[in-house]
């Protein structure tokens, strides 16, 4: 007869070493992964933003060069920067509740709309206006039942659209940041005119949401704050150019100018 041969069995060393190993390929992997998967949703939202120039710069052709800075309502108490385009907010903020115009403006009542989302009615919601990476605009819908675990908020969730419109040019003119939409409107075209051409190529027209709160406070001396952008680095951020370009870049939100940008119509 002939042996019978052992069954072959793992220690409890190798065993150990072959789960160290995996650990270390998975620790070393789901970093790149992310950076990878963080890429592509960079690449969309700069591609949304670019559709949007696109829009932009056929809006200013037929309305003799002004941009859609505010879209008021009739029957809202607050104007904001978010209702020129995007759609109606699913979730709106509770400090404005229904008394804010991105959630009394139909989708085909946005100035853009016509030319970015031209089919779209009422409260549909339009994907060119949602960034991937839309993070909290700061608010949490919560009761009493959920504290900890409630669902934070994105832009486009609270508000419509994950992309803000600039208006912190106006603190240019008024460096106590107060000023009225009438003002806006008289400045505009000072704003614009000289922007024509090669130099809009700098002054950025519409941002992502998260840099709304940031500029609020940014003047030619420093006094705004940095933060993290959408996209997981640091001070850098998606912008989209009066001239129609986007890009995702380097901004030091605690000043209004910088290399190649500018919220300002003047870098002094």
């Amino acid at each position: 007869m002939g042996r019978r041969s052992r069954p072959v069995a793992f220690t409890l060393v190798e065993l150990l070493v072959v789960i160290s190993v995996i650990a270390v390929l998975i620790a070393i992997m789901l970093p790149a992964y992310s950076r990878a998967r963080e890429q592509g949703r960079t690449a969309q939202c700069l591609s949304n933003m670019r559709q949007t120039g696109t829009g932009l710069v056929m809006y200013m052709g037929d309305a003799n060069d002004e941009v859609p800075w505010v879209n008021p309502h009739p029957d809202a108490v607050w104007t904001s920067q978010f209702a020129w385009g995007g759609f109606v907010a699913p979730l709106p903020e509770p400090t404005f509740g229904n008394d804010i115009d991105y959630v009394k403006h139909p989708a085909e009542a946005r100035p853009l709309n016509k030319y970015l989302a031209a089919g779209a009615q009422g409260n549909q919601q339009i994907p060119l206006y949602i960034c991937p990476s839309d993070a909290t605009r700061g608010f949490v819908l919560a009761d009493d039942e959920t504290p900890p675990e409630a669902e934070q908020v994105t832009s486009w969730q609270s508000a419509g659209n994950s992309y803000a419109i600039n208006w912190w040019w106006m603190n240019y003119y008024e460096n106590s940041g107060e000023w009225s939409l009438e003002e806006m409107k008289d400045n505009s075209a000072t704003v614009i005119k000289p922007r024509l051409g090669g130099r809009g190529s700098a002054f950025a027209v519409i941002y992502e949401a998260l840099l709304n709160p940031l500029f609020v406070d940014a003047r030619g001396g420093g006094g705004g704050v940095q933060g993290r952008g959408w996209h997981k680095q640091w001070s850098r951020h998606s912008l989209l150019f009066l001239d129609g370009h986007a890009e995702h870049r380097f901004v030091d939100s605690r000043y209004p100018f910088g290399d190649g940008w500018s919220i300002w119509p003047a870098p002094n």
